[in-house]
Order: structure tokens, then sequence, then C-alpha cells
């Protein structure tokens, strides 16, 4: 296949556990950078975070392309750089926080910023300390704003450049964020920040159209965000490869509107259903053939394949490949 046929386009990776899909994913993005293009990788089981290495130890071809980012270590960012909107949506729709703290809390990043000069996590914690708030109003922005302090993803001294990062790899390139190591409303924290602002590096030019990776988006994607990422984000430049092995997690509307499916096995008759509905032929046929599929074989439907599906195996690869379930007898011969 061509990488053009997955350029613009909305890419969905599904199947159950242990079949190939990671596998599958980790050769596109690699291909994908090998030929120039850009590719952000969501990476909740820190299973991309070796692609740098073969197997023999030695560095791979895209050693020189893959860069980690985690959260509260080399990736921290300021409120500034996030922006008061972005922190109204992760103080909205990740921390629950009520309308009325909302509207208070606007109040005073603008007074924080007319007495300091720029706005910091810092100062702002400050603010609600001394300001004249009613109790349950200044509990619950306090609360929250030191739930964003404990994430230490939010560094107003030596925060990074995010479009600098990317633009910093000129000729294609891998960024895994590693949200292996931070819990579930940190990750999606760190997410709202990182869509919010690559829409924005895109609007303004500041970066060039790329690649999302993101495995098991349910986890850390808000619901409001699925419309979002395949139609605006998709027109300024974000173009989304999901892999799921729960395909019901991802809505059906999501679904009518992929451009391509690699579809691995599927024995679970609800699963099956799910997927064969929304694809471009006949259900029963999916249906026959995702059962029967072994391992590392996949269906691959879609613009790909000019709308005729072709089943493939999925080749080898030299990297190192992390990721791969741990088994308690795993070590015995």
């Amino acid at each position: 296949m061509n990488a053009e046929d997955l350029d613009g386009r909305l890419t969905i990776i599904t199947g159950k556990k242990e079949t190939g899909k990671s596998h599958l994913a980790k050769i596109l993005i690699t291909s994908l950078a090998e030929y120039g293009a850009k590719v952000i990788a969501l990476d909740i089981n820190g299973e991309y975070i070796g692609l740098s290495m073969r197997v023999d130890g030695a560095l791979s071809d895209v050693a020189d392309k893959h860069i980690v980012l985690t959260p509260g270590e080399n990736f921290r960012v300021s409120m500034e750089d996030a922006g008061l909107t972005t922190i109204l949506d992760i103080l909205r729709y990740i921390l629950n926080t009520p309308a009325t703290s909302l509207r208070e809390f606007i109040r005073l990043w603008g007074l924080v910023k007319r007495i300091n000069g720029r706005v910091t996590l810092r100062g702002l914690i400050d603010a609600v300390g001394r300001a004249q708030l009613h109790e349950s109003v200044r509990d619950a922005l306090m609360n929250r704003l030191l739930s964003l302090e404990a994430t230490r993803f939010f560094d107003d001294e030596n925060p990074i450049k995010l479009d600098s990062t990317i633009n910093s790899v000129k000729e294609g390139g891998i960024f895994v964020v590693n949200l292996s190591k931070i819990s579930s409303h940190g990750r999606r924290i760190v997410v709202e920040y990182l869509l919010s602002k690559l829409s924005t590096l895109l609007r303004d030019g500041l970066i060039d159209p790329l690649f999302l990776l993101a495995e098991e988006a349910h986890l850390y994607l808000r619901e409001t965000y699925w419309d979002d990422l395949i139609t605006r984000m998709r027109h300024i430049g974000i173009f989304p490869i999901l892999v799921t092995n729960q395909p019901d997690t991802i809505p059906e509307t999501i679904y009518r509107q992929a451009d391509n499916i690699f579809l691995f096995n599927f024995t679970n008759e609800s699963d099956l259903n799910y997927i064969s509905k929304t694809a471009r032929i006949d259900s029963d046929t999916v249906k026959l053939i995702a059962k029967a599929l072994p391992p590392r074989h996949c269906l691959m439907i879609g613009k790909m394949v000019n709308d005729l599906p072709i089943v493939v195996k999925v080749r080898e690869m030299p990297l190192k490949m992390l990721g791969e379930t741990r088994l308690v007898f795993g070590l015995r011969s």
C-alpha cells in the first residue's frame, strides 16, 4: 500500500487482544516517519518507547526520528502556553468544576495577569487563597489547582515549546507521548492540552500536518472530542489512526466515516456485528473472514485497497517490541 493512502484519512485498526494490532501500528508509523511524515503517538502502555532500538541492541533506522515525551519529566508546559480556554476545558470536562467556580476562575486569571504580568499555576493558587470568595468556591478551585500541580505537567519556569520540539526533527518524526507513568485523569489532562495545542499550531501554520496514533482512546479522550477529532481536526491537518480491541468504544458514527479499516481476528459475535455493519462490504463476508484470521493476519478494507477487501500477513519487524503481555510462566522452557 502507498503512504498516501493514509494521508488525510481516518484509519482504524481493531481486533481482539494479541492478534497483532500494535505490531501493525508500529510498522505503519515507522514507515510513515521514514517517508517524511510526523506522527504523534499517544502511548498508554509504554509500547512505543523502544522504537529507536533493534532487537539485537543496535540503533534502528528511525532512532534519529524517535522522541519520547514523558509528562512530568521532559514534557512540561506553562499555564500561559496552555491558555485560558484549554485550562477551562480541563477544569470543566475533566475535573468537573462547577460553573460558579469557573466564572471566578476566569476573573482570577485576568487579575493575576494584570498584577504579575503573566499567569502561573503558583500565582493562581496564591490568588485563590487571598481572594474574597465563597468558601465552597475557594475549596473547589484550590482542590483542582492542587490536582493540576500534582501532575507535575505544568511548569512555568522550565516548560518546553511543543512546536519547537516537533520542528526539531526535519524529515519525518515519531513523537511518543508516554502516558504509562501517570494517572487516568492525568492522561486526560495531557491529551486535552495536546489536542488543543496541536489545533492552534496547525491553524497558525507553525507546524505541518501530522498523524495522530491513539490506542484505546476512550480511556483518555472525552466524548465530545470524537466528532471534533474526525471533522474539524482532520480538516486542519490531524489525521487519526485509532487502535482498539474494544470496537464498541468508538462511536458508530466514527466507523461510518473511516476511510481505512485493518480488521484482525474477532470471535465475539457482538464485536463482529458492530464492525461488520459499518464496513463497505457485505457484513456476512466480514464476519466469516474475521473469525478465520490467524494471528498477524488482517483484512484490509477501504480506500487503501480501492474498496476491494484483501487479507494480508503482517510482516515481522527488527525493532525492539515493548508491550507484549507478560506471563507468569513466560520464562519457563
